[in-house]
C-alpha cells in the first residue's frame, strides 16, 4: 500500500470522477474489529474535490493515487 501525502492527487475508488488534491492526512483510533489481535490506527485523508470545491474526508482504503 502506498502512502498518501499532502499535495498528492487522489480519487474515490467507488466514484472515480470525484478527485482532488490531498489537504490533510490523519489517523483515527479503531474501536472494534472482526478479527483477532490488537487494534491499530486507521489512516484517513481529506482532499479538496474538483467536482464542487468541497473538502471530502475518506478512509485511505477508499481512495486511489492518481498517476
Amino acid at each position: 500500500m502506498k502512502h498518501v501525502r499532502p499535495g498528492d492527487v487522489v480519487y474515490m475508488t467507488h466514484h472515480m470522477s470525484n478527485c482532488g488534491e490531498v489537504v490533510e492526512v490523519f489517523y483515527k483510533s479503531v474501536r472494534s474489529s472482526t478479527g483477532p489481535g490488537t487494534f491499530s490506527k486507521e489512516m484517513w485523508v481529506r482532499f479538496k474535490s474538483q467536482l464542487n470545491g468541497q473538502i471530502v474526508t475518506a478512509r485511505r482504503q477508499d481512495v486511489t493515487l492518481q498517476r
